[in-house]
């Protein structure tokens, strides 16, 4: 039958103590919560003395070897322990990194709305300029066409004149679309 362990525990304890006294003592056995244990299990316990093994005495030769193997075996757990750590620490960073990236991805997500903004505002100073400067060539060619009509008049052998201004085209508006009739706004209601 299944002991515990601690039964166990005690009966080699008490079994020692035993061998050691030559002295049987009896241990008074707590009530059991499962069924009795058979009896021919108990005489087996109790008959089988446990063996102790005896120590090799071994040489300072096989002493020497044994220690030298030990010194082997203890460097190469050494070296495969390092390296492992190195492999830990290496997929470590990598990790790390993966998630330095994926936060770094998710901040410039959440701040693209501020980006766009400063964007627009860019382009609006830039449209600014843009608009200042066409106004500003196109005062320098006014003046510079009134300074040629004034040289024209004053100079009139000499037809230097600028070229005609282009007629700038506005593009023609789109169609107008002809209102329904009844009719045909019965139809399209008749679809909903």
């Amino acid at each position: 039958m299944y002991m515990s362990s601690e039964e166990e525990i005690k009966n080699e304890i008490f079994e020692k103590i035993d061998e050691k006294a030559d002295v049987k003592v009896e241990i008074p056995e707590e009530a059991p919560e499962s069924a009795p244990e058979p009896e021919s299990e108990k005489k087996i316990n109790e008959t089988k003395p446990k063996k102790e093994r005896k120590k090799r005495d071994l040489t300072e030769e096989q002493k020497e070897k044994l220690r030298a193997h030990f010194a082997v075996g203890k460097a190469t757990s050494l070296a495969k322990r390092h390296k492992k750590a190195q492999l830990k620490k290496i997929d470590k960073e990598e990790k790390c990194k993966a998630d330095d990236e994926k936060i770094y991805k998710a901040l410039k997500e959440k701040l693209k709305p501020d980006e766009l903004k400063s964007e627009n505002e860019t382009l609006k100073k830039q449209l600014e300029e843009l608009k200042l400067q066409l106004s500003s060539n196109r005062e320098r060619k006014e003046t510079v066409k009134k300074k040629v009509k004034t040289a024209a008049t004053v100079d009139s052998d000499d037809e230097v004149s600028a070229p005609p201004p282009k007629k700038v085209h506005a593009p023609p508006a789109p169609p107008k679309k002809k209102e329904l009739t009844a009719k045909q706004k019965m139809k399209m209601l008749r679809g909903l």
